[in-house]
């Protein structure tokens, strides 16, 4: 079985906590985003050598690894045709993680550029995660019946919006009218619970949550996904998706 793995899966890998027997029969799955979170982590400085051994895992035990950012794997699932050049866009991440995961450390004078680097990129997110738990709490003013507002279907206009990501970052039209939605059903079905969750009052968005979000987004029906989040554990149950959960502990989870 191919399975996505969360960050937090590297970084437990990366320090042992893990027994490789749990996967060996499995194929595991990396992806841009752990790439992309692992190269701008803050622990570059702090705690170095659990970032380069999470790292390091992500590099040698993956049986793939998918190096488009997420919009770009969907753009590419929806039309195989659509060119991306991960050397040519994605050549200083890949480059700078293989140099982390070489042992090469951050040299004094370039730290504070570097965290101020990743401090950019989190402030980026966390507007991104503002802005959406504005919108919701606006939502969750208006909203007269929760129940009601729970049942409401509001995946068409999720697809929209997810089109326009695509669209957004591909400089394209976004997804075809025959684009395969149950391609991404675990990200499809999480999102409208998240979403609901927001505009009800139940959770509020953090800056590292994309990331995680997005993550499933490479989940086709043939793969598990990986986590020991349990905020999202939680929303993929509540989602009716645990079916693709890999739960290698066997533990029952609620």
């Amino acid at each position: 079985m191919e399975i996505v793995c969360d960050t937090n899966i590297w970084y437990k890998i990366g320090q042992n906590l893990i027994d490789e027997n749990v996967y060996k029969d499995h194929k595991l799955i990396g992806t841009f985003n752990s790439i992309d979170e692992l190269s701008r982590s803050e622990q570059l400085r702090s705690n170095p050598e659990v970032v380069r051994n999470a790292i390091r895992s992500l590099i040698t035990k993956p049986t793939m690894t998918f190096y488009e950012p997420p919009l770009i794997y969907l753009k590419r699932l929806n039309n195989p045709n659509f060119k991306y050049s991960v050397l040519t866009e994605l050549k200083s991440i890949l480059m700078g993680t293989q140099l982390i995961a070489n042992g090469h450390e951050l040299n004094e004078d370039k730290n504070e550029g570097y965290l101020q680097y990743c401090r950019d990129r989190k402030n980026g997110l966390k507007e991104a995660a503002d802005f959406f738990n504005e919108k919701a709490d606006i939502i969750k003013s208006n909203i007269k019946n929760k129940e009601k507002h729970r049942k409401e279907n509001s995946i068409p206009l999720n697809r929209d919006f997810v089109s326009f990501l695509v669209a957004s970052q591909t400089k394209t039209d976004g997804l075809n009218g025959n684009f395969n939605w149950s391609r991404i059903e675990l990200f499809e079905n999480v999102l409208k619970v998240l979403f609901n969750e927001m505009e009800l009052g139940a959770i509020k968005l953090v800056q590292n949550d994309w990331y995680d979000l997005f993550n499933m987004l490479y989940v086709t029906p043939e793969r598990l996904y990986w986590t020991e989040d349990e905020k999202w554990i939680r929303l993929i149950i509540k989602a009716g998706m645990e079916k693709y959960l890999f739960n290698p502990s066997g533990k029952e989870v609620s």
